[in-house]
């Protein structure tokens, strides 16, 4: 590890030469500010024992001294004392006082204690509840987490601690019933990503993708987040939009403390540290996240936007501006694999002004940057070409190509958290900003064998084969969110609050290259594309460059009131909330059809040379027909206006009862164009190739009871309704093809909206502080799921959404959280704690005869489970704290069973010996695999730094993605190809013995980092 730093450093020298500099300076400039101080402080949140609410203007007392201090609109306060233990009394008009006595408050350091008081009753005479600290901090504890009105799961700043977590997906994998998928998108409760909601600091986030109706997790750097709660059941406050979980990610706001943090990671993955690294030419600014522009298309270039688009211009001048475009196909050799890098800072601090007002700042700065070389094997097929398998041949299986690649991924990312927080009298306004980009750069090294070209030796000199690809990938979000809070009414009871909030996200993909050659003894390439073809150019001879923007703004207001029938206290909520939101997509492809003629091979240097690109040469040819004049733009937009309101009646000191109705309107439009030109107008008018409006209502009850016979005991019913709506992408109806997967998707304009009816049964057990244990069953039944399926296999694979059959999801999960300290023999059990979460489900879509929209074609969909959806996830660990509670281990593990992504082609289904029916194309499966992680942590100088040293992925399972051949839904023994295949029968080529076909396999690797923190 010693070599592996003073490596990192030699290597990345420029940026850390830069980094120690502002350290330096910022250390100079913030010495005298930050000195050590002998006073420390006691924070915390003061809140209503029957509404959960907080309250404000509580009078904070230290018994027997001359500080105070009083809680602000959101109930929190800030009493600084000298080091000391104290007691600390707690009084609010028409609530019972509560002192709290052996309070230690450390010179420098923040005290956290959270406060309940109850209303005081009528006609009784004063009373003060005593208690301890502890005893308080369970209470507050019960209180957070029991008078929660939504079934719900969490992890907060301090369990984020403990992970090795870079960003919230990673930290989102700890929470009871959620899966993430591509290491990025959230399945909650085995709903795939499209049923589930985001919210960012109360605003609810839209889709980051171009290609699926799912937000990218990783755009968060854990840094910032200060919790995350994923509600499971509605609530009339919540949006409507959801069927497995709405994810609430907030980041901070008031800082408890005033500090300045800086923390340095380094680290590397044991199959790519020292290996060489291929890429293409990178830009000076990529290893902050910014791929620059030199991968663009050229200024003048013409695209489909243009006056004349590119594929409409004469032949000649068509060759002259695709010689224009950079000759980049060789890669480049940047030397050893560096190691891992992350800088993190971060400062924050509370400022008391004039007349109780408070100004607080919280400013993070994230960069982070990896190289990771991946070993892949893939298989593309197989199709059973209408044919059953004779018996005789069973492990005969007709494949399109066998690929043993190699991946050179390099990403890197920059964030920035800048959060205003401004408090005056009864209110505050908070001003939150977040900003994150990420930029990703890939090179395949793809070597091939082509099974059908075994059939053609005769025309084609080998059926060995070489590809490249070079992906570049650059994702931003900007999010700005102005919100205030307000107290009005009797004792400041009523709580108004509201927001303004804009987003942008942008995805750019620029020159995408996928190339595929024959390559002689004399390392010379040769086209193998049918030069009449340009359908088969996408997959094979093609570069693309593409985009799209959101913008998305809106607004909300809401009001929350206690009021009173007889004794009981009971609270209403209302609110509206609008939403509108704008995408642009743009894109170009420019498919080659290659090389003429075979005789025409060349170095892979010279093959996009200027003077090989010209019309009356036969060494490249540009496909100017078939799908690549489909339209590649697309203008859509979405409109949401909402309205709620919910009551909350507290029946006795037992049952509550939540219920309520919530109201959205809810417009999409979506406009497929071709730009058209006027003589006499420099902008273009947007010629509607296809355009489509639609308007929803929808009205959703929903039901929540919660029963508490005892005071750490929660049982929970609830019922609503729900909706999920197709994402735009999904109702605009055209082809487009996806470099990542050679697949061409296309939308489906004829979409449904589904209609989720949910269950909810649990009970929850809070035995001390930190501790729970609970265990729930839930149901959901689906009308009109949406799906994506992948029609039978030609060269290029084709996929499309649909509403499939009704269907099902139903499952039980747990959660258990517990100190290993009730056992008298052995006190020293008491450093452990174990926790863990699991769920079991069950799901099942009915088989459908569909209409295919782009064929009128009737089709089947068979039973099957619903995609996105696996049979169980379990996340387990222990963690051990010694030293006094200055170090802490943590060993953690995660599981999630297989599920399908794709659904395959089921409009012909094939029956075997066993009786087993298997559909011509299989379902696309990932497999199943074990992760265990390690995080071991030590504080130094007085808790001010920090060590961690972090493990991931320690028994090296790889990710598979298989199709399931045999039909018993797991994955078997893979499908291997022998070096030199044989011709068994007609279109059929042999195989190794094998039960699946594996379309991915990526070699595990196992990952390791250190890194140091400091806090001033």
């Amino acid at each position: 590890m010693k070599f592996l730093l003073s490596y990192n450093v030699l290597n990345n020298l420029h940026v850390y030469k830069k980094v120690c500099c502002f350290y330096v300076l910022l250390f100079c400039f913030t010495t005298a500010s930050f000195a050590q101080s002998t006073n420390g402080k006691i924070t915390g949140k003061v809140i209503d024992a029957t509404t959960n609410e907080t309250l404000i203007g509580v009078s904070v007392k230290a018994v027997g001294t001359a500080f105070g201090a009083v809680t602000g609109v959101d109930g929190s306060y800030i009493l600084t004392l000298p080091a000391g233990t104290y007691t600390i009394t707690y009084n609010y008009l028409g609530y019972q006082a509560k002192e709290i006595s052996g309070i230690v408050v450390r010179a420098g350091q923040s005290t956290f204690q959270n406060i309940v008081l109850a209303a005081s009753s009528k006609g009784l005479k004063e009373v003060v509840i005593k208690t301890t600290a502890k005893k308080e901090s369970q209470s507050s504890v019960y209180a957070a987490q029991k008078r929660s009105s939504a079934v719900s799961d969490g992890i907060s700043q301090e369990a984020i601690r403990r992970t090795p977590d870079n960003n919230a997906a990673q930290v989102l994998t700890r929470v009871t019933g959620v899966n993430v998928q591509d290491n990025k998108f959230v399945v909650v409760r085995g709903l795939a990503d499209q049923y589930n909601q985001t919210m960012l600091n109360g605003v609810q986030m839209t889709s980051t993708e171009t290609d699926r109706n799912a937000f990218a997790f990783d755009l968060i750097p854990a840094s910032a987040v200060d919790n995350i709660v994923v509600n499971k059941t509605a609530t009339p406050d919540m949006p409507g939009n959801f069927a497995g979980g709405v994810v609430q990610v907030n980041t901070k706001d008031f800082p408890d403390n005033k500090f300045f943090s800086v923390s340095l990671q380094s680290g590397y993955s044991d199959g790519t540290y020292g290996k060489d690294f291929y890429s293409d030419k990178r830009s000076s600014l990529e290893w902050l996240g910014f791929g620059g522009s030199s991968r663009n298309l050229p200024k003048d270039f013409p695209t489909s936007t243009s006056r004349i688009p590119f594929l409409y211009l004469p032949a000649e001048e068509v060759y002259r501006h695709v010689r224009t475009l950079k000759n980049n196909l060789v890669p480049i050799n940047n030397g050893p694999s560096k190691p891992n890098e992350q800088i993190q800072l971060g400062f924050g601090q509370s400022f008391k002004l004039k007349n109780d007002r408070k100004l607080g700042i919280i400013l993070a700065l994230n960069q982070r940057k990896t190289e990771l070389i991946e070993q892949e094997i893939t298989a593309r097929g197989p199709t059973f070409n209408n044919t059953i398998i004779p018996p005789a041949t069973r492990n005969v299986v007709g494949l399109d190509s066998y690929s043993e690649q190699t991946r050179y991924n390099y990403s890197s990312n920059f964030g920035a958290v800048l959060n205003l927080a401004y408090g005056f009298g009864n209110n505050k306004i908070t001003l939150k900003n977040l900003y994150t980009t990420v930029f990703r750069n890939s090179y395949l090294d793809r070597p091939s064998i082509l099974f059908p070209e075994f059939l053609r030796s005769i025309v084609k000199p080998s059926p060995f084969i070489t590809g490249l690809s070079y992906l570049t990938e650059q994702r931003s979000i900007l999010n700005s969110t102005l919100g205030g809070e307000h107290r009005t009414g009797a004792n400041n009871t009523t709580r108004l609050d509201w927001n303004i909030n804009a987003t942008l996200n942008k995805a750019n993909a620029p020159d995408a290259k996928n190339f595929q050659f024959w390559r002689d003894s004399l390392n010379l390439y040769g086209t193998m594309v049918d030069p009449s073809s340009p359908t088969e150019a996408l997959a094979t001879f093609s570069r693309s460059w593409s985009g799209n923007t959101d913008f998305i703004y809106g607004g909300a207001f809401n009001t929350t009131t206690p009021f009173k029938i007889g004794r009981s206290k009971h609270l209403f909520k209302g609110g509206v909330l609008f939403q509108n939101r704008r995408r642009n997509v743009e894109g170009t492809i420019l498919p080659i059809n290659g090389m003429a003629a075979d005789n025409a091979r060349t170095t892979l240097d010279s093959i996009l040379n200027p003077e090989r690109i010209q019309p009356d040469k036969t060494a490249i040819v540009i496909a100017l027909s078939g799908p690549v004049q489909d339209v590649q733009n697309y203008i859509a937009g979405s409109s949401l206006l909402a309205m709620y309101e919910s009551v909350e009646n507290n029946i006795g000191d037992k049952l509550r009862v939540i219920w309520g109705v919530r109201v959205e309107n809810y417009q999409q439009n979506v406009n497929v164009y071709r730009a058209s030109f006027n003589d006499y107008f420099k902008e273009p008018d947007l010629e509607s190739n296809f355009f489509a409006s639609r308007t929803t209502f929808n009205l959703l009850p929903s039901l929540n009871i919660v029963y508490n016979p005892i005071s750490p005991l929660n049982i929970r019913a609830a019922y609503s309704n729900t909706v999920i709506r197709p994402e735009l992408k999904d109702i605009a109806p055209f082809s487009r093809f996806d470099f990542q997967t050679l697949a061409i998707t296309s939308g489906n304009q004829t979409l449904k909206s589904t209609a989720i009816a949910n269950y909810d049964l649990k009970l929850e057990w809070f035995p001390s502080s930190g501790e729970i244990f609970s265990i729930g069953a839930f149901y959901k039944k689906l009308k009109n799921p949406i799906e994506y399926i992948q029609d039978a296999e030609d060269r290029i694979p084709r996929r499309t959404s649909l509403n499939t059959g009704n269907a099902y999801v139903k499952g039980i999960e747990a959660e258990l959280r517990k100190k290993i300290d009730f056992i008298p023999f052995a006190p020293w059990l008491s450093h452990l704690t174990c926790f863990g979460n699991g769920t079991l489900l069950k799901s099942k879509v009915s088989s459908i005869n569909y209409i295919d929209f782009e064929t009128t074609s009737t089709k089947f969909s068979a039973e099957h489970t619903l995609s996105g959806q696996a049979n169980y996830i379990v996340n387990a660990g222990i963690s051990l704290l010694l030293l006094k509670n200055t170090f802490e281990t943590t060993l953690s593990f995660n599981k999630t069973g297989d599920y399908i992504n794709v659904l395959g082609s089921s409009d012909l289904v094939v029956k075997t010996e066993s009786g087993t029916f298997i559909p011509t194309v299989p379902h696309h499966r990932v497999s199943s695999r074990d992760l265990v992680d390690l995080v071991a942590s030590k504080y130094i100088l007085k808790r001010k730094g920090q060590f961690r040293f972090k493990a991931s992925n320690l028994l090296n399972k790889p990710f598979i993605l298989y199709q399931d051949l045999n039909g018993n839904n797991k994955f078997d023994a893979p499908v291997n190809v022998h070096k030199i295949p044989k011709i068994s029968i007609a279109n059929q080529i042999e195989v190794d013995t094998g039960v699946d076909n594996t379309r991915s396999f990526i070699k595990a690797q196992r990952t390791y980092s250190i890194s140091f923190a400091y806090t001033f």
